[in-house]
């Protein structure tokens, strides 16, 4: 896996692309810039549109993700099987606080159009939300692809003791 040390805009972009079952999936992985229009509109990275056009994408889910305040862009096959996850430990039709959950569940996604170029359009709902306005940065997050502000080379250093502590952390390793 590629180390996220994120120190400069220049990081190369990975992609996989590998069929399970009947269906491809795309693992996604690099960093790259890019500038969205006054439309809301913006092209895809290079690599990240090869790996989902082995796939034939119409459309793609973004997701308002609430923990780190930007935007997580899904295939609908990905997004379907997170969902199905999710709704697996919920029973909204007997329990009202579970319905009400779903329904917030459901607020924070929107289906767009992919372009034949990769360019999707993006709600301002959502762009605002994320406070995405021009510069933007996609992260290739295995699954999925992540839309945030753009930082700049300085904002994204992370040492290699820094990075280190927290693999160590997850691992039990650390304090």
């Amino acid at each position: 896996m590629k180390c996220h040390s994120l120190a400069g805009f220049g990081i190369k972009l990975y992609f996989y692309a590998y069929k399970s079952g009947t269906s491809f999936m795309a693992t996604f992985a690099g960093q790259y810039n890019a500038t969205i229009d006054d439309k809301g509109r913006v092209v895809l990275p290079a690599a990240f549109k090869k790996a989902l056009g082995e796939m034939q994408l119409e459309f793609v889910v973004v997701e308002k993700n609430r923990r780190s305040k930007c935007l997580d862009i899904h295939t609908v096959e990905t997004w379907k099987r997170d969902v199905e996850k999710f709704r697996a430990k919920l029973n909204p039709e007997t329990n009202p606080m579970h319905d009400k959950l779903l329904q917030l569940y459901f607020q924070n996604f929107v289906h767009v159009g992919v372009a034949a170029n990769g360019r999707i359009n993006i709600p301002n709902e959502f762009l605002d939300y994320a406070g995405l306005k021009e510069k933007v940065t996609f992260l290739g997050m295995q699954t999925s692809i992540r839309l945030s502000v753009a930082v700049s080379a300085q904002d994204s250093i992370v040492s290699d003791e820094d990075y280190l502590d927290m693999l160590k952390m997850i691992d039990g390793q650390g304090a």
